[in-house]
């Protein structure tokens, strides 16, 4: 069912995927929404879908603690140590399926404009998918990521690639004013899109500003079917074992900094399974590792892209950073308060938390609970390197990321992002990242 049906908040990304479309085809209204819901099938890929393998929002998880590797493959086990090479097979299709969304998106707003300039909002959309790219170029890959719409683009600091992420969401935003279902829904999008951009950059007032308007409610969720393809969180995990749900502890000991995901027995994220003892689900791939997977998806379940609880998280980062605790935890716990659905599960009501009496504490307690209600949808390795860059955490993210000992063995290293991947060597603009700083 494609966008521009009578349901637009839960068919965003309802759409085939797309081969190789010639633009040049595409001299028509119906060619110019045929780039426009390829464009969407593309940024299916680069959340809980897979392009060509892995599925970004998981593969950012791992090298946070979200997820760990129940697997045998050297590149999702050294991106679970923290020790990323610029050569991962794994995470080259994830840059390659960033930079191939925001270019399918342009060429889609190229020709919405020549050939089907109206509903307007089909252009914002394209905006929209557009900004959602760049921000996660930006939030999960070093300084220098070539960005620009030229040949050979140079590279680009994160703080540039906010920027413009931040620009293209202005323009989803202008081309969404109708007052229809389909323009409001996109223009929620783009708010809580452009308040993610304003917090990464430190703007919290402008940020809680961009999303006062949009309902708890919302969503803008991909969707996923037998043939179009499935969800990866449920392939990966639940299917095919690779990954397991990450703890705050494994056989090597306690894992300093992670969270208890998958021991936490917290309702926003349901699992089965335990990380140590006779795990009730088994082992994972590699025969070794417990097994634990998480029931938030199944296979053909849609995922948020973009929801209401991310603004009122939005909003109460900003009364954090006042130092309006009270008011931050009013938000979060009118959250807890009532059922919020997550995409498929919809969570009981949750007992009130008390206020914290400092900025430390308030820290810890809100991206503990941000990381509860956002789990595994790509926003964790954001807020951890937001916590190093912003609040002046240790910048090797020793008291942010996994720290010590790694249970395949070893230690964890010190990555707080990844590297851009080789191939874009090819590219005589670039060499290598400019830095890898959070």
């Amino acid at each position: 069912m494609p966008i521009a049906c009578s349901d637009p908040q839960q068919t965003l990304l309802d759409a085939p995927i797309p081969t190789i479309i010639d633009t040049s085809a595409a001299s028509s209204a119906a060619g110019a929404d045929a780039l426009r819901i390829g464009a969407l099938s593309r940024l299916r890929s680069i959340t809980a879908g897979a392009g060509a393998g892995d599925s970004p929002w998981m593969f950012a998880g791992l090298l946070t603690d979200e997820w760990k590797s129940s697997d045998t493959f050297s590149q999702r086990n050294e991106t679970d140590q923290r020790q990323v090479q610029d050569n991962n097979a794994n995470l080259t299709p994830i840059l390659r399926d960033l930079y191939r969304t925001r270019t399918s998106a342009r060429e889609a707003i190229n020709a919405l404009r020549t050939y089907a300039p109206t509903p307007a909002a089909n252009i914002g959309q394209m905006y929209l998918v557009m900004g959602i790219a760049e921000t996660y170029v930006a939030e999960w890959f070093c300084n220098g990521a070539p960005i620009a719409e030229t040949d050979n683009p140079p590279p680009a600091s994160n703080a540039e690639v906010y920027a413009l992420a931040a620009v293209h969401l202005d323009s989803a935003l202008s081309n969404s004013t109708a007052s229809d279902a389909f323009s409001v829904s996109i223009k929620n999008g783009a708010a809580i899109a452009k308040g993610r951009v304003l917090i990464e950059q430190g703007k919290f007032a402008e940020a809680a500003a961009a999303v006062a308007g949009v309902p708890t409610s919302y969503q803008l969720t991909a969707t996923f079917s037998l043939t179009s393809g499935s969800n990866q969180i449920w392939s990966l995990n639940t299917s095919a074992k690779r990954w397991t749900v990450g703890d705050s502890f494994d056989v090597s000991g306690i894992i300093k900094n992670a969270l208890p995901f998958a021991s936490a027995k917290d309702p926003r994220v349901p699992v089965t399974g335990t990380t140590l003892g006779t795990s009730p689900a088994g082992r994972g791939f590699d025969n070794s590792t417990n097994f634990i997977f998480t029931t938030l998806w199944g296979r053909t379940d849609p995922a948020p892209v973009l929801s209401g609880i991310d603004a009122r998280l939005i909003e109460a980062e900003a009364k954090l950073n006042t130092n309006d605790f009270a008011g931050m935890m009013t938000i979060l716990n009118a959250l807890r308060a009532a059922p919020q659905n997550l995409g498929v599960i919809t969570t009981p009501t949750m007992a009130a938390l008390a206020t914290p009496a400092n900025k430390t504490d308030a820290v810890n307690l809100f991206f503990r609970e941000k990381a509860l209600w956002t789990f595994s949808r790509g926003q964790r390795l954001g807020d951890l390197r937001r916590l190093i860059r912003v609040y002046g955490r240790a910048p090797d993210g020793s008291d942010t990321f996994p720290a010590g000992t790694f249970f395949k063995g070893g230690t964890y290293g010190t990555d707080v992002n990844f590297p851009v991947t080789v191939d874009e060597q090819n590219n005589t603009s670039f060499k290598a990242c400019t830095d890898r700083k959070a």
